[in-house]
Parts: C-alpha cells; structure tokens; sequence
C-alpha cells in the first residue's frame, strides 16, 4: 500500500524530487472509513519537509455500513477552515474515484492532540473539562450560524443519503426526513424492533417549535475531536454532515456523552451552562424538550443503515465483525428510546 500511496503523490506533488512514505498504520475507532496515520518526506531539491497526514478511505463495498462521499467531505472541510475558525483538519489531496487506491481516498493534514476521552471521563479535572466542553460549544454555535451557501454552495448537503429530503424551509425538512424514517424501517424487518418503529411514529406527535436550518456536523460527540492543553486542536470525522435543523447535533451530542460517560454539556458554565451559551453565540434558541426530541429524533436516522449492516451479517452478505460491534449502542440506546417514549417501567417479580 505504501508504494500506491507513494506513486499517487507523486503525482499530487509535480514539483517534488522525490516522495517516501513511512510510519503507516491503521488508526482504529470510527465505523464508516477505512483511517491510517502516515508521514511523507517530500524532497525538494536539498531540503526535505515531511508531512504529517491523514488517510481515509472508504471500505470494501460489502463491509459500507454507512456509504458517505469523499468529495463532500473535503469540499466541506475546506469550506469550513476557509470561511471560520473551527479547527479542522485541511484535505490536501483527494482520489476521487479510487484510481490510485482502489477506493475513494482522502488525505488529510495530522493536526496535534489527543482523542483520548479517559482523561475527561469520571474523576476528570473541572477546570479542564469546563474549558474544553466551553470550546466545543462555542466551536458547534459558530458552525451552524455560517451561512449554508458559503459551506454547501453547490447544494451537496441537501440530501446526502438520496432519501428524497427536502431542504426548502424547516417543516419540509422535518417531514420528508420523518417520511425516509418510516420507509427505511422496512430494512430492519428481519427481526421487527417495535421500539424503534413506535420511535419513529411517535416523532410527529412532538415535534418542537420550528427553527432554521444550517449545516449540521452529523457526529458531534465525544469521540470526534482532539484536544491538547485544555484546548480544542481539532474536530473531526465529517463524513456524515449534512444541511439539517441545527439542534440535531446537540440532540446526538447529548445521546452519545450519556453513552461514553464525558459530561460535555453539563460542563460549561458560561451564561448559565451549554444551551444558554450556544444560543448567545449561535442565536438558535435551544430548550432541553428540543435536546430530547432531537437525542431521539438522530439516534432513530441512524440506527436504520446499522441495523440493515446487521441483517447483511445475518443473511451472509458480509462477515465483517464490525455490524456486531456497532449493536452494542444500539443495544444500549433501546432503554433510552423507552424512557423518552414514556413506558411504564417493568413490573418487579417477586
């Protein structure tokens, strides 16, 4: 792999002298990309700079769990490190259809930091984990207060999946999103999941007051941003962002640091705490009803590619160990679901 890497940057870097790849390896966490870590040495001449890079390729077509585009990713990251102050990764070179690499490919610079989320779990130092969940807060109202035509100008965003979403104003969106919902949850008909399906009926009967739309990161969570020194180095993992109502992310945000035990939003103590903050900076007001429906609202849009993955893995269209890893949230979420859904608790045996 290191010699098709090598050769596709050579072509990437016309001017360079020479191009050597080292250090490669595989980057582990995450569910839709294929992710490693390399550095290049490009010489130039005498002087030799190295690269610190990214690389993030999508998987063999029978193990895509979520299918996503590389060229919407690097389109949207560099908008977005070129119109606000969000640190992001820059896209530096693209394989668009996969000639080079087999597959789709993008490489990304290597910002410094760390994902290591034990540090801010549990008895985790205040001071530090106010600092950083008040940077993720100020970092997420900045993203969805920039203009969607500045970051998707060519409308990339509006319907990512294909499912016929609707991105004219707020209510189109919220009901064609709620009508891809239902039909999609034929393909979990293999082993029928009345909570998810009363999820996604009970949607309508809750929906929240109508907001704005913007661009959404899609996976804000825990788990998708660098940090070093009590500052944000990095966000991260953009394959699943999309044009949406803003409150998504907030909604996931809370679903998934409930799951990974990083108290984010309860952590920021600027105007009051999370909501109050976000919606000072970003001017979208925000009430813990809208977190609530939107923690349920995202987790039932997502758990349709999983769960079909799963069926894929049952039915043998796949032996990737990886739909039966992605269960376990799943797993987890269902009592969740329950609880929002108001269901009477179970009844104690004796």
């Amino acid at each position: 792999m290191e010699e098709a890497i090598e050769r596709f940057l050579r072509q990437q870097l016309p001017d360079a002298a020479s191009v050597r790849v080292h250090g490669l390896r595989i980057i582990a966490g995450g569910y839709s990309e294929e992710t490693y870590a390399l550095d290049c040495d490009v010489r130039r001449g005498q002087a030799v700079e190295t690269l610190a890079l990214i690389l993030r390729r999508d998987p063999p077509p029978e193990a895509d769990i979520l299918p996503t585009s590389r060229l919407r990713e690097h389109n949207l990251i560099n908008a977005v490190a070129t119109h606000t102050t969000i640190p992001v990764p820059r896209s530096l070179f693209l394989d668009i259809e996969g000639a080079a690499l087999d597959r789709p490919a993008m490489f990304l610079e290597r910002v410094r930091g760390s994902s290591d989320l034990s540090p801010l779990a549990g008895g985790a130092d205040p001071e530090q984990l106010e600092q950083l969940s008040t940077d993720l807060c100020e970092q997420l109202a900045e993203l969805h207060r920039a203009p969607v035509d500045q970051l998707d100008p060519e409308g990339a965003l509006r319907d990512v999946r294909g499912g016929g979403i609707d991105t004219t104003n707020w209510q189109t969106y919220i009901n064609s999103v709620l009508d891809y919902m239902k039909r999609s949850y034929a393909s979990l008909a293999f082993d029928p999941l009345p909570v998810f399906y009363d999820g996604i009926m009970s949607l309508r009967n809750r929906l929240p007051a109508p907001g704005r739309l913007s661009v959404c990161h899609g996976d804000f969570q825990p788990s998708n941003f660098l940090y070093e020194n009590g500052r944000v180095t990095g966000i991260i993992d953009w394959e699943n962002a999309h044009v949406g109502d803003p409150r998504e992310d907030l909604g996931w945000l809370y679903h998934m640091q409930a799951l990974m035990g990083v108290d984010i939003m309860g952590s920021v103590k600027a105007d009051g705490g999370f909501l109050e903050h976000y919606t000072k900076l970003s001017g979208i007001p925000v009430t813990m009803d809208d977190v609530r429906f939107y923690r349920l609202f995202t987790s039932l849009a997502l758990s349709a590619p999983i769960l079909d993955a799963v069926r894929r893995r049952l039915d043998g269209e796949s032996s990737g160990f990886m739909p039966v890893y992605l269960l376990q949230p799943l797993v987890a979420s269902i009592p969740l679901f329950a609880m929002v859904l108001d269901y009477p608790p179970a009844a104690e045996v004796a």
